[in-house]
Formats: C-alpha cells, sequence, structure tokens
C-alpha cells in the first residue's frame, strides 16, 4: 500500500512539473515561433520594405522578444532552451540594425539628391563663384 501511494505521489508531482512547465514552455515556443515566422519574412522582403513596414514589424516583435527576454532573465528553462533564445533575440537585433541602416540609407539618399538639386542650380554655381573671389580677395588683403 505504501509503495502505491508514493507511485501515485510521484506521479502527481511529476504531472503537475510538465502542466506547470508546459505552460511556460508553450509561451517561449510560441515567440520563438513568431520570431522565426517574421525574420524569414523580413530576409525574403527587406529591399522592398519601407520605414512604415520596419516600424510594423519592430511593434509585432516588441511583445515576444519580451517574454524572450524573461525567460533568458529566469533560471526556469533550460540550457538549450536559453541558447535558442539567445538565437532568436540575436537574429531580431541583427534585423533590427539592418533597418536602422536601410532608413539611414535612405534617408541619406534622399538628402543626397537634394543636395545634389541645390548646389546643382546656377544661382548656387554663381554664389560659389563669388565666395571663391572674396576669399581670393581676402588673401589679397592679407599679403
Amino acid at each position: 500500500m505504501k509503495t502505491n501511494f508514493k507511485i501515485i505521489i510521484a506521479a502527481i508531482i511529476i504531472a503537475f512539473a510538465v502542466v506547470s512547465c508546459g505552460n511556460k514552455g508553450s509561451s517561449i515556443d510560441a515567440a520563438l515561433s513568431q520570431i522565426e515566422k517574421a525574420m524569414d519574412k523580413v530576409e525574403k522582403n527587406k529591399a522592398s520594405m519601407t520605414e512604415a513596414d520596419w516600424q510594423a514589424l519592430s511593434d509585432e516583435l516588441e511583445a515576444p522578444v519580451k517574454i524572450l527576454n524573461e525567460a533568458l532573465e529566469s533560471d526556469q528553462v533550460s540550457t538549450l532552451k536559453k541558447l535558442k533564445i539567445s538565437a532568436a533575440v540575436l537574429r531580431c537585433a541583427t534585423v533590427a540594425s539592418e533597418a536602422a541602416l536601410y532608413t539611414l540609407t535612405d534617408s541619406l539618399s534622399v538628402v543626397a539628391d537634394e543636395l545634389q538639386e541645390v548646389f546643382g542650380s546656377d544661382e548656387m554655381k554663381q554664389a560659389m563663384q563669388e565666395f571663391h573671389k572674396a576669399a581670393e580677395e581676402l588673401r589679397k588683403l592679407e599679403e
């Protein structure tokens, strides 16, 4: 009778542990899956993504990244799971860096086009010639 009672208690403890860890694991697995899908989508479409697309992606991944960061901070997940989480968070960081570079490059391209239009105008060329003449006259005065 004592052996059966111990087996029943052990089974209850194991079942409780599986259920409680399973819920935690499922939210982590869901977050990992969501990030993986988003990263695959980004890798296929990043050349055509707009700044609004990057912002929407950032907003979409905020909750899963938070879940994964909390899991990394806790000691309730296995080392293997921590490695998977670290890889997913690193992948998100890499994509975020690419997004920032893409946005910066796009902005710089627009600014470069605008500067080329401004400095390519006849008025600007004339102003630059007058500036150079004034600089030459100042040099002559110094001599």
